[in-house]
């Protein structure tokens, strides 16, 4: 993880509880830093028998906790910055998160989140057991009775028929996301197929990581739902709905079905796709055959919603963007387009130059990350929501 200022300032305390992944949380500790955190690591007795709290020590650069003393830590930790304190508990076992439910407080990790639950500081609970343990409907209604108090849960990876400790970015988007708003977003990104053939087809490139990167600074504002359509070669967070696609024709179905049967405050699509149809041979093109190609226009995706909209009486505010170049003439509309440059760097995750428009008034030019760019859009956004 590169460094960056999103926890700048945060008061960052981290149990770690007595589960295998507990392994991993030097790791953690030190992304945390890397985003500008203050880490302070407790560590309970069933952790200290698989990881070592020197290795803590190293990873938070600060002393750790293994118990409490007359110094009443359980309060010290938080007191001199309560207001940027953030607790995390991470992993989380099927065991601690039942004494937290049950209000019990006989150890140091137990007691620390009983202050912190009573001074109403900022709590994140991230659970890593085996599979049946984590669907167990004890643990199931302790961690609704946790939520219903204010703690927020970052969901296990369900995989080899455990609960494993979910990736460290998702888990630090959760320390970072602000208060729920309950708004929507629709998504569109990734790169587009028209098939020639059962087994070729004409593609619009795209990494898609756009579109991650527009989801995540979403969910960080607040955002209670993300729709991603599309595709990406990068991990999907586990906070988005994902539906998956990759034919031009899907993207436009599928985008279609959103926008008439969801609730959607906002669209911003990112995607590559085609701006052509082809007729489809049934059977594979011979390597020993001249084939022509025959492209012919499609309507645009902007379009079709842009007909929904109306069909139905609604006033969804749009993000658009645009792969041109410098000569590009803005549009006389009242949407925002975002001009990807591609004689810069358009594809993946490095940096390239923008230039975003409201309608045709020119509201910023500049080279900057896929990171940056979405903030700004989603705060563009947000306004737009307002406005509508």
């Amino acid at each position: 993880m590169e460094k960056n200022d999103l926890l700048q300032g945060k008061n960052v305390v981290m149990v770690v509880t007595g589960s295998i992944s507990a392994y991993r949380t030097p790791d953690i500790a030190r992304d945390l830093k890397k985003c500008g955190a203050t880490v302070k690591v407790v560590l309970s007795r069933g952790a200290s028998e698989i990881i070592g709290k020197e290795t803590l020590e190293w990873a938070s650069e600060e002393p750790v906790l293994d118990r409490l003393t007359g110094n009443m830590e359980h309060i010290s930790l938080f007191e001199h910055n309560k207001e940027n304190a953030i607790l995390l508990v991470c992993p989380a076992t099927y065991n601690i998160i039942g004494k937290f439910a049950g209000g019990i407080a006989d150890d140091p990790t137990s007691t620390i989140f009983a202050n912190a639950l009573g001074s109403e500081i900022k709590t994140v609970i991230v659970p890593a057991m085996h599979r049946e343990m984590y669907e167990s409907p004890i643990l199931k209604s302790n961690i609704m009775k946790l939520q219903k108090l204010g703690v927020q849960f970052v969901a296990p990876r369900l995989e080899d028929g455990k609960a494993k400790l979910m990736y460290p970015e998702e888990i630090i988007d959760t320390l970072i996301r602000g208060k729920g708003n309950n708004k929507s977003l629709l998504i569109v990104s990734g790169r587009s197929e028209v098939p020639l053939d059962p087994v070729r087809s004409l593609v619009n490139k795209s990494s898609g990581y756009t579109g991650i990167s527009l989801a995540r600074e979403a969910y960080r504002n607040g955002y209670e739902k993300i729709i991603y359509i599309g595709n990406s070669d990068y991990r999907m967070p586990h906070y988005c709905e994902f539906i998956k696609c990759n034919l031009t024709d899907d993207f436009y179905r599928i985008a279609e079905d959103v926008v008439r049967n969801r609730k959607i405050d906002l669209i911003i699509i990112p995607a590559a796709l085609s701006d052509f149809k082809l007729r489809q041979n049934d059977k594979k093109i011979k390597s020993t055959d001249i084939a022509s190609l025959k492209l012919e226009p499609r309507e645009k995706l902007l379009d079709r919603i842009a007909g929904i909209m109306k069909e139905l009486k609604l006033n969804i505010p749009i993000i658009k963007f645009k792969l041109s170049d410098d000569n590009y003439v803005p549009e006389n509309s009242d949407q925002v387009t975002v001009l990807n440059l591609i004689g810069e760097v358009p594809f993946g995750s490095k940096p390239n130059k923008y230039v975003i428009f409201d309608g045709n008034k020119k509201l910023m030019e500049k080279s900057m990350s896929k990171e940056e760019l979405a903030m700004i859009l989603i705060k563009i956004g947000d306004g737009l929501i307002e406005k509508h």
